[in-house]
Formats: C-alpha cells, sequence, structure tokens
C-alpha cells in the first residue's frame, strides 16, 4: 500500500506529538513537513528521529530543510493529509492556508469554525477538501450522525473545578486549574475546560460541521469521560460513542477513515461510567453567557477566543486569579460589537478584543476599577 503524505501543523503540542506516535504506530503514512513554535529542542528531535524534509519554526534544526512560512512548507509538500493543531487565531489562518494544498485536513484547531465558519465551510467546499474533526466529541458525533438526525449531546469532563466549593473557585491559580480529571492536554484547552469556554467553542464547531440547529445541541458532564457523544434519531433510537479517553483514538480515525487500524486499549466493564449530570450555571458563567450572548454572534464568537487567549496567558503567568480571568473574558466580549462581512474583519475583530483585554488585565493588575 503507498504511504500517505502528512504534514503535522503543531507538532510539538499534545495533538502535534500523539499525532506523530500514532503515525509510527500504525504505519502508511509519512510524515513529510511540520510546524512549531518555541519549543525548538523538541522539534528538532521530532525532526531528526523520523528524518521530516521540511519544517517551518523558529530555531534552526540538524535535520530538514527550514521554510519560510507555513504556507511555503504546504506548497512544497502538498500532503495528502494536512493535521491542523495550531490553537488560537494563528491557526485560523494556518487552517485556511491548508485548504489549498491538501485533500484532506484532519481538524483539531477548533477556533478556525469558530471564528471564521461561514467562511471556513465555504471554502471547504470550494476546494473540495475532505474535512475530518479530531476532537473527540465531534470525531463521535460524526461517526454517528444521519440525516434523521433529532438532537445530539455532547460531554464534558467539569474540568479542575468541577468539584470544587463554588466558594472557593475564584481564587484558584495554575497549579489548581492544570489538574485535569480526566485527559492530558496543552495548558490552554485545559484551562479552557475548566471555564467550558472549551465546550462553548465545542457547541459552535457542532454548529457548523453538522449544521444543526444550537437548540438541538445540548452539553452534559460525563465524570469519567468515558462518553463522547451521543445521536438521538428521529424513531427514538439513540446512538451513544463511548471508550476510554485517549486522543490517539480519534486522531487516529481522522487519519485512517473510513478504516479503523489504530489499536487501543478496550475497556473493561468497570469502565462503562454512563453518568450524565447537568451543568451548573454558576460555576461555568462563561459558558452559560455565550450560549445566550455569543453563538450567534461571529463578531463575539472571535472576541471571546481573542480575550481567551490573552487572559489565560497572564492567568498562567501568575498575574491573575481564577476568576479574574473569568471577569477578563466576559468584559471584552460584552463590549464587542461589530458586523463580520469577510475573513479581513475576522482579524481586525481579533485585534479589536486583544487590545480590550489588554487594556483591562492592565486595569486588574493595577487593582483599578472600571
Amino acid at each position: 500500500m503507498e504511504e500517505k503524505t502528512v504534514v503535522i501543523l503543531g507538532v510539538t503540542g499534545s495533538i502535534g506529538t500523539q499525532t506523530v506516535d500514532v503515525i509510527s504506530t500504525i504505519g502508511g503514512f509519512r510524515i513529510v513537513g511540520v510546524s512549531f513554535g518555541k519549543n525548538v529542542d523538541f522539534a528538532n528531535r521530532i525532526v531528526s528521529a523520523f528524518r521530516i524534509p521540511y519544517y517551518h519554526g523558529n530555531g534552526t534544526l540538524e535535520f530538514g530543510s527550514k521554510l519560510g512560512s507555513i504556507e511555503e512548507l504546504l506548497e512544497k509538500t502538498k500532503p495528502d493529509i494536512v493535521v491542523c493543531a495550531i490553537p488560537g487565531i494563528e491557526g485560523v489562518k494556518a487552517a485556511f492556508e491548508s485548504l489549498k494544498y491538501t485533500k484532506r485536513l484532519a481538524l483539531a484547531t477548533k477556533e478556525a469554525l469558530v471564528c471564521a465558519g461561514p467562511f471556513f465551510k465555504r471554502m471547504v467546499r470550494e476546494k473540495g477538501v475532505e474535512l475530518i474533526p479530531v476532537d473527540s466529541e465531534h470525531s463521535a458525533i460524526f461517526q454517528l450522525i444521519e440525516e434523521s438526525v433529532e438532537k445530539i449531546v455532547l460531554t464534558a469532563s467539569g474540568g479542575a473545578i468541577r468539584d470544587v466549593p463554588k466558594d472557593q473557585i475564584r481564587g484558584l491559580g495554575p497549579r489548581e486549574i492544570l489538574r485535569h480529571p480526566t485527559w492530558r492536554m496543552g495548558h490552554r484547552i485545559t484551562v479552557d475546560s475548566a471555564t467550558m469556554v472549551n465546550k462553548l467553542f465545542e457547541v459552535i464547531e457542532a454548529h457548523e460541521l453538522f449544521d444543526i440547529s444550537y437548540s438541538d445541541i445540548h452539553v452534559m458532564i460525563n465524570p469519567s469521560s468515558f462518553i463522547h457523544g451521543i445521536v438521538y434519531l428521529k424513531d427514538g433510537t439513540v446512538k451513544i460513542h463511548a471508550g476510554l479517553p485517549d486522543m490517539r483514538v480519534p486522531i487516529a480515525y481522522a487519519l485512517t477513515y473510513p478504516e479503523r487500524r489504530y489499536t487501543g486499549r478496550i475497556p473493561e466493564v468497570r469502565d462503562f461510567d454512563m453518568r450524565l449530570i447537568d451543568i451548573e450555571k454558576d460555576r461555568y458563567p462563561i459558558f452559560d453567557y455565550g450560549l445566550k450572548y455569543v453563538v450567534n454572534d461571529l463578531a463575539r464568537r472571535v472576541a471571546l477566543n481573542a480575550a481567551d487567549e490573552v487572559a489565560i496567558e497572564a492567568f498562567l503567568a501568575g498575574r491573575i486569579s481564577f476568576g479574574e480571568l473569568i471577569d477578563t473574558i466576559l468584559y471584552v466580549v460584552d463590549n464587542v460589537s461589530s458586523e463580520i462581512r469577510d475573513l479581513d474583519e475576522v482579524f481586525y475583530v481579533d485585534l479589536i478584543a486583544r487590545n480590550l483585554a489588554k487594556e483591562a488585565l492592565a486595569r486588574i493588575e493595577r487593582r483599578v476599577p472600571k
């Protein structure tokens, strides 16, 4: 069988490194290019170990040829599959570039659909690219969905604050928030799990991916993360996608679809945790606010992502508390209003929201009231 070529954008992150692991396990794929950010030493080990011919990143590596941009990397390699795993607004740009040069986009950068869903989907159709979600929940729905769907359920872990007394939540710091109860992920997405910004993004992503109305997308907490998604059909049938929390499974499926070639750990009966718990609105105020005021407003979706990026950076640096992170995000989103008509305006609103977030953080750090 002829090997398929793969480019991994964001190779040193959680999804990127697990993609490398999956490819080394299942075979049949050849990594022809990668991009990375600050983690140069780790990138060097990956590029050298897998003899990857091209890369784009901040440093010069011992092996491979350095290219000046992600677009140049993609144009040079023209891979069968791109795994886009760059978070944030930079990932949006990378996802759009990927559509020009690949046949299949394995999308882990949910911001492409959150911040630019209408424009992104239009380009997917125009270029004829096969779009496969990598998020565990969306991979689950992708595998279950059919025409007669009535509603879907996305599950959440509840993040690190799920069992914390409510009066203690606001004062938490990075050490506590980064203790995710079920998944091992990057820092930003782990914080986003605690605020449930990540789940709000996933609701938007599900709406954009599957053309399901927001009123038919529900979210429940499954404490063990054993259930990944549920689809209710019009005849009363309920289809449940479940399995142990392992991101290598949806990554492998995005690479090998429609086949299943990855071998994972088979759950035992004691692993079958089917509990579904309602979300406490006052525990996750951004999630509740977002369902009401953000999901149908593209500018606020962009502002949410921008404020989230900026505020999390300050939080992880120890400059603000968890409660102040929440306050900053809500303040920014509540004060951004714009009509977005094209992709350029997405990036313009992103810049406005970032500046607003930085101003809000400066006030917090000086402890000056608005």
